[in-house]
């Protein structure tokens, strides 16, 4: 892939990996328009760039989480390290349906629902998740999130398996509606991708380590890598401050555009 090209999608990506506006919808956008599709070395590159930047982002999260999981294996337990160790399950939980799915029918999905068309269908659902957060009561904490919640913002990660659905938006909301914060629900959706972009990145890397890796391959990398990494955490930031000020709606109004975008570019021809 040329090298300006590169950097374009590793922005697309960086930007709409964490932003509720759909990662996977974008590539499959920008991809046509640039007539350049991306390599299996630069999926590799944006995924793990993504998570380095959940890792910086949530290195106290994931230090609290990782004493969770050692504190399964203690008995007696202060109020703190229950928590810590109940916040690691409900994690655990949260990512086995999508876990299952994906490695399943992840692939089959993807190529079933891979059109156009279908991609603008889900900026409009993803649209129409985000402004009905409006009307639901938020008044509890991510403290406060039981095992009901994590199933079902669980199993709202399987339906983000689908092009143009974005699963930040979608787990969000979902969180949401079960009456989290719009901060708090977002803080746990991010929680919750540590280890499902993790999971994705290793499973990618298989594959692309069985196939070798070239010296063009490994400039894309790098170049991947330091794209995803800093426009993450741009991202990141920036819904974290838009959460706060429970202001979600606002990105369904970019949601709507891109859907008309994308429909209108498939018609026309652009992609």
């Amino acid at each position: 892939m040329v090298l300006w090209k590169s950097i374009v999608l590793g922005i697309v990506q960086g930007l709409t990996e964490f932003l509720p506006v759909s990662s996977s919808g974008h590539l499959v956008v920008f991809s046509g328009l640039l007539k350049a599709d991306s390599t299996l070395a630069f999926d590799v590159a944006l995924h793990f760039g993504s998570l380095i930047a959940l890792i910086i982002f949530f290195w106290g999260d994931i230090t609290g989480l990782f004493q969770g999981f050692l504190y399964t294996f203690r008995e007696s337990l202060s109020h703190d390290e229950a928590r810590k160790r109940n916040m690691f399950w409900l994690i655990v939980m949260s990512i086995i349906p999508s876990g299952v799915v994906g490695v399943l029918f992840g692939a089959t999905i993807e190529k079933a629902f891979a059109s156009y068309y279908v991609v603008a269908a889900m900026f409009l659902v993803t649209a129409v998740l985000l402004v009905l957060q409006r009307f639901s009561s938020t008044t509890r904490t991510i403290r406060e999130v039981g095992w009901k919640d994590a199933v079902a913002i669980g199993i709202a990660q399987v339906f983000a398996l689908l092009p143009g659905l974005s699963r930040s938006g979608t787990t969000m909301s979902v969180g949401v509606y079960r009456g989290l914060k719009q901060e708090d629900a977002a803080h746990f959706s991010f929680l919750m991708a540590i280890p499902t972009i993790a999971g994705a990145a290793v499973f990618k890397l298989k594959d692309f380590l069985r196939a070798g890796m070239s010296s063009s391959a490994l400039t894309e990398v790098g170049i991947g890598v330091v794209v995803s990494v800093l426009t993450s955490l741009v991202a990141i930031g920036l819904l974290l401050k838009v959460a706060r000020k429970g202001k979600m709606q606002w990105f369904a109004l970019y949601c709507v555009a891109a859907s008309v975008f994308t429909f209108a570019a498939h018609y026309f021809g652009l992609v």
